[in-house]
């Protein structure tokens, strides 16, 4: 579903610090991304009449950030981590789970604030949000609520880009930016992208989507001087209708822009494609089964029916059957109703297969359980088992003991207080010596295990002594 344009900045932005787009978004992880975006947007989107905010320590659950910043369940902690770590956010109070007589209690996160007179752009320099007077940009609600929750990183790189770089400047007379030159090799090092082929993929996503539009196409030249890098703008929600609307109303550079790409895209290979037709019609019907996305043109044919199958198109399916493999492929379809796709389910496994999404935290959930399900058989089964040993071991000992009653009594006095010294010498703790001084019973049961311990010791000892003798004795 194509975005409807960014609403007007009278109305529904916040004042973002440009260190959200020079620091937190090109050097951390998108789940970091999400959670500051998530505490500006919960900070400085809620006002009071002086402009200060209304509420600055945010209460936070995993089910908030799990709903409302769009961070995975496995994701969290790290994010956290990480985003403290680096100084955006610090911890005002520590979550407590239910426990004795204890209510639980939700962690507490507050933004960073840097007090100092040096705006940091870097990493290694960030010690909080900047402070003083400026450095903010009036950043839409719908870039942090819909764009940072639900994008791929890559894309928020993109749209946070052109933002900071034609709203995110201000002239003299007050005014803003409209369109920013912003060139590939720029982009990618503003926001630390390395791989030329994600970047052009992300601007290609954003363009469809909405969220930006090509206003110029930017020239390779030899010549330095000759150079150009192409122009970018936000798309505002009044653009979005005057193009649903009209093509007329459209800016005249835009135009220009579509009818050569019209005359030099379309318009001559035409007229050789005609003539080839005229003198070499098999070649001509060759050409057309090239241009065709038929399956035979597909690398992995198994993966582009699957896509297929799912409701791509086969340009769309042809992409992506040779940007994963089919085993991803399987998985992310597979994946996707774990995944409560609401309007547009394709769009969502599209991104999902580009991206190569982790497991939903649905299913990870319902994985941990059963592990722990069968944990807990396993220990059940274990612990009836030990207890079944332990019983037979009890068993064991007692009909031992009264098989020794009637050689205890039969024994002297003398005999007696023997083994009861040898008894009490034996116990390891205070505690066993005490019972075994106040306790009749527990004193007998100690000694007859002592004597049964004896015999034991005594009949290995005749029976070495008889073996020795075996050997000893002269052969015949």
């Amino acid at each position: 579903m194509k975005f409807n344009g960014f609403e007007h900045l009278t109305a529904n932005y916040l004042f973002c610090p440009n260190q959200f787009f020079d620091v937190c978004l090109p050097h951390h992880s998108r789940g970091t991304v999400r959670l500051v975006a998530y505490l500006l947007r919960k900070t400085l989107g809620w006002l009071d009449r002086e402009g200060n905010p209304i509420e600055q320590e945010i209460s936070i659950s995993y089910r908030d950030l799990i709903n409302e910043a769009g961070i995975s369940r496995g994701a969290i902690r790290k994010a956290l981590d990480e985003a403290v770590t680096a100084g955006f956010i610090i911890c005002t109070q520590q979550g407590k789970a239910n426990g004795n007589n204890q209510a639980a209690e939700t962690a507490q996160y507050a933004l960073r604030w840097d007090t100092g007179n040096d705006y940091a752009k870097t990493p290694e320099k960030f010690n909080g949000f900047f402070a003083g007077e400026g450095y903010r940009t009036p950043i839409p609600n719908s870039f942090f609520d819909l764009i940072v929750r639900q994008e791929v990183l890559s894309v928020v790189k993109v749209v946070g880009t052109v933002l900071r770089h034609t709203v995110g400047y201000q002239n003299q007379f007050g005014g803003r930016r409209q369109i920013a030159p912003l060139s590939y090799s720029y982009i990618q090092k503003y926001v630390n992208l390395s791989d030329r082929s994600t970047l052009s993929a992300a601007i290609q996503y954003a363009i469809e989507t909405g969220y930006i539009h090509c206003v110029q196409k930017g020239g390779i030249d030899p010549s330095l001087n000759k150079r150009r890098a192409s122009t970018y703008a936000i798309r505002w929600h009044e653009q979005a209708n005057r193009e649903k609307n009209s093509s007329k109303t459209r800016p005249a550079t835009r135009q220009r822009y579509k009818i050569q790409t019209s005359n030099s895209s379309e318009t001559r290979p035409a007229k050789r494609f005609k003539n080839q037709t005229e003198e070499k019609p098999q070649e001509n019907n060759t050409n057309k089964q090239q241009d065709e996305p038929t399956v035979a043109a597909v690398e992995n044919l198994e993966s582009f029916q699957l896509l297929q199958q799912a409701g791509f198109d086969d340009g769309i399916a042809r992409d992506l059957s040779q940007k994963r493999g089919l085993e991803e492929i399987k998985q992310q379809i597979e994946w996707l109703p774990h995944r409560n796709p609401d309007r547009n389910s394709l769009g969502m496994l599209r991104r999902s297969i580009e991206g190569n999404w982790l497991k939903p935290d649905s299913l990870l959930f319902k994985e941990k359980k059963q592990q722990r399900l069968q944990k807990s058989q396993a220990q059940g089964t274990q612990a009836e088992t030990d207890d079944a040993r332990v019983s037979q071991a009890k068993q064991e000992k007692k009909r031992r003991r009264e098989q020794l009653l009637p050689v205890w009594n039969g024994l002297s006095s003398d005999e007696q207080t023997r083994i009861e010294q040898t008894t009490f010498e034996q116990l390891n703790s205070d505690y066993f010596r005490d019972r075994f001084k106040k306790n009749e019973e527990f004193r007998l049961n100690q000694c007859l295990d002592c004597l049964s311990q004896q015999k034991v010791d005594i009949a290995q000892k005749q029976k070495e002594k008889h073996r020795k003798k075996e050997l000893q004795a002269p052969r015949k």
